[in-house]
């Protein structure tokens, strides 16, 4: 007696697929990506804080120094205790505060060496009766610009300040 093909398949169930891998659980590999990403994150976010923290000094610098009006008698007076105060912000004061007339001036072209030379000649002028020119408060208003964008924030050096 033969037995009908038709009834073998007929008894024969269909095949059972697994479930489709769902989304969750994570894998641990994902957990510590994530790990990585929130460090990487909240280590940025602190470094720009305390970057920010950190220049606070020089853009209220040039925040004073935009506010300078270039008529006015003392101007050269102000820009230089604005760059002092400046400096005394990133340095111990008994590196800076002493700094007088050559050795002042010394200093500050030592923070950036490519400093408008005028620099110095138009701070000297404080001391002198007449008033600057427009010419020459303009001038010196930028090369007191140029310097606090260039040379803040200081760096501590180790070497002893030269006065004078």
């Amino acid at each position: 007696m033969q037995v009908a093909p038709q009834s073998d398949l007929a008894a024969m169930q269909d095949i059972i697929t697994p479930d489709p891998i769902g989304l969750w659980p994570l894998a641990y590999g994902y957990y510590l990506l994530a790990l990585l990403l929130l460090l990487v994150v909240c280590g940025l976010v602190i470094y720009l804080k305390r970057r920010r923290k950190h220049l606070a000094a020089k853009r209220e610098a040039l925040k004073l120094l935009s506010q300078l009006e270039p008529s006015d008698p003392q101007l050269p007076h102000s820009v230089n205790a604005l760059l002092k105060r400046s400096a005394m912000s990133y340095l111990p004061r008994e590196q800076v505060a002493s700094l007088q007339g050559a050795a002042w001036y010394d200093w500050l072209k030592k923070q950036v060496p490519g400093i408008d030379p005028n620099l110095a000649a138009l701070l000297e002028k404080r001391f002198q009766s007449a008033e600057l020119s427009a010419d020459e408060a303009s001038q010196l208003l930028a090369g007191a610009q140029a310097w606090l964008q260039q040379a803040l924030p200081l760096k501590q050096s180790k070497e002893a300040p030269c006065s004078r």
